[in-house]
């Protein structure tokens, strides 16, 4: 069989496995196995697919119709354009995230020497490295307390070639941090699932990534509260702070803001209208 005549059989393997996008996944996959682009599919359709590639799709294939994420087959995401390691145990980033990066860079000034950023809980580094990238004179700080998401995101920090402009440190939240570090913009995406809702979770989900990375407590603000009682003395006067929340707790959490005493407090929307990002300044 040629290639378009193995992905057209590997669409409908996926699909009959109720993989969403079956189409795009093994597109991805055969492209991820030969090396080649999505293009290069289509422009070279006519080509047979050798044995040992023929073998190595289907393994891939076989992986992904049980769940596994496409992610964790090829070894890798992408995000905000930049082409990412990802890892067993380590949390794959979702495009809603996006959004919260979109709510930093908002209130980021696009020029100005030494802006600096902390990123809480970094994961595989991509909120990190997508402000490093977009923002040539952010000086951006990650912390994870999981030693394991620690050394992907330094791998990814010299994928990028953003080695100097961020620094990945093991801790918990702001332990880790000299006493006198402040900076303009505190950013996380921490875990924030309720822990009741565990079970209703798609498998993809509760199957592959770290439970430690998901949830939070009975309503999934356990992490989230220490974030913002502890960020007020982290933040320079006027310095902001972007948290991705669940839709569950986004407006308990704006109002939580509020009632603290942080200013111009907004609560954001993803693509989908879900209450998905709180935003909110440090009085001067």
């Amino acid at each position: 069989m040629n290639l378009v005549e193995y992905l057209a059989r590997a669409t409908e393997y996926l699909d009959r496995h109720g993989i969403s996008s079956p189409r795009l996944n093994a597109e991805l996959l055969l492209c991820h196995q030969l090396g080649i682009t999505r293009l290069e599919i289509y422009t070279n359709f006519d080509k047979p697919l050798a044995e040992a590639d023929a073998g190595a799709y289907r393994r891939m294939l076989l992986e992904r119709a049980g769940g596994r994420p496409l992610q964790l087959i090829t070894g890798e995401t992408c995000f905000r354009g930049l082409t990412l390691e990802v890892r067993p145990g380590v949390f794959i980033p979702r495009p809603e995230t996006e959004v919260l990066v979109e709510a930093a860079l908002e209130v980021l000034p696009v020029e100005g020497a030494g802006l600096r950023v902390l990123d809480l809980g970094s994961g595989c580094g991509n909120v990190a490295l997508s402000i490093a990238s977009e923002r040539d004179e952010a000086e951006v700080t990650t912390v994870e307390v999981d030693q394991g998401a620690v050394e992907l995101t330094r791998a990814n920090i010299e994928k990028t070639g953003l080695a100097g402009r961020v620094t990945a440190i093991a801790g918990d939240l702001f332990e880790p941090l000299a006493p006198d570090a402040l900076f303009d913009l505190i950013i996380s995406n921490p875990p924030y699932v309720p822990e009741g809702m565990r079970e209703s979770l798609p498998a993809e989900v509760a199957d592959f990534e770290p439970a430690a990375a998901l949830f939070a407590g009975p309503e999934g603000l356990d992490v989230i509260t220490r974030i913002v009682e502890g960020a007020p003395a982290r933040l320079a006067p006027g310095g902001w702070l972007a948290l991705e929340v669940d839709e569950s707790h986004a407006s308990s959490v704006g109002s939580t803001l509020e009632s603290q005493g942080w200013a111009e407090v907004d609560v954001l929307q993803d693509l989908a209208g879900r209450q998905r990002v709180a935003r909110a300044r440090r009085r001067d």
